[in-house]
């Protein structure tokens, strides 16, 4: 079954902001550097949202304000890494009250190797107008040492993600395969990708933010046009896949046809050439008689019970 699974980072470079992406995941508000206020308190389709963290760190942790705001303070560079993100769908085939749990368990491995995460689930609407349940992971860049973020950034939790995405997204599979069992749901969440598994490729992710831009002005990003645009050529993809579909069945259906006629129309060839027809001069007898009047008989009834097929070029 599909199995939806992120990676990124929140980069300055790219106008990324951990206060922001902290408010979002929690559905609240957070004041930003530049004085602007990201409210996302309006949101209905955060489930659940809390931190975890490694055991003996200070309480301050536990807040997502002073968490994050600590975490940036602490990045000094204009072109910084402020958080790494995760993101992974849940199935729908799982009942809500394991989500939490799920999340939990999922985390507990980023939590041992001593990252801050918080941890989001939320579940809008998808586009066919089902749930769309997910957990999101945001973690901190440095540990905690002393009570503080450390000067160093932890580089050797790079090498748990740099060129490991795929690594990462199996092992997040069979977490949630191994769940899943548990809980007597069957679902089996396959980690390849599409093109691995012969599918067409998945549509392209849009950031958020271009569609609250959308509802907030009315103008459409050019992301979102090109996502709009994606959806429409799709939409015709498939439309044509399925008539190319409906007309193989029916040439399938006149083929079988075809062959069924042609099966019965061999039958009436080959029923008369078992007669015998007299001579031309010879005068009839009785039983030449007979036996022309049974041929007659014979035709007319073959001919009658079956409809030979016509000539296969012209009327």
């Amino acid at each position: 079954m599909d199995f939806g699974f992120n990676l990124g980072l929140v980069q300055r470079s790219k106008g990324g902001s951990a206060l922001r992406h902290s408010a979002y995941l929690r559905g609240g508000r957070a004041s930003l550097a530049n004085g602007s206020v990201a409210d996302f308190s309006k949101r209905a389709d955060v489930i659940a949202s809390f931190i975890a963290r490694p055991e003996g760190t200070p309480a301050w942790v536990a807040d997502c304000a002073q968490l994050w705001k600590r975490a940036v303070a602490a990045e000094k560079r204009a072109n910084a890494q402020e958080a790494r993100l995760i993101e992974l769908s849940i199935p729908r085939a799982l009942p809500k009250e394991h989500w939490v749990e799920l999340a939990q368990r999922l985390v507990r491995d980023l939590v041992t190797r001593g990252m801050v995460v918080q941890v989001a689930i939320h579940c809008p609407m998808a586009s066919d107008g089902g749930p769309n349940p997910h957990i999101h992971f945001m973690a901190t860049m440095r540990e905690i040492v002393n009570g503080e973020f450390s000067p160093k950034k932890a580089r050797h939790w790079n090498k748990l993600f740099f060129g490991k995405a795929k690594q990462i997204r199996r092992q997040m599979a069979q977490s949630l395969n191994q769940f899943c069992e548990e809980k007597g749901v069957h679902h089996h969440a396959d980690p390849r990708s599409n093109a691995e598994r012969g599918l067409p490729a998945a549509e392209v992710h849009v950031p958020r933010w271009n569609i609250h831009h959308h509802k907030r002005t009315g103008r459409k990003t050019r992301a979102l046009e090109q996502r709009d645009e994606e959806r429409v050529l799709r939409a015709e993809v498939a439309c044509l896949e399925e008539e190319c579909l409906q007309r193989e069945r029916e040439l399938e259906e006149a083929r079988m046809d075809a062959k069924l006629v042609s099966t019965k129309g061999t039958i009436v060839a080959t029923q008369p050439q078992a007669l015998r027809f007299p001579l031309r001069n010879a005068k009839p007898t009785k039983r030449d008689v007979h036996h022309d009047t049974a041929t007659r008989e014979i035709a007319i009834k073959i001919s009658t019970d079956i409809d030979l097929p016509g000539p296969r070029y012209g009327p």
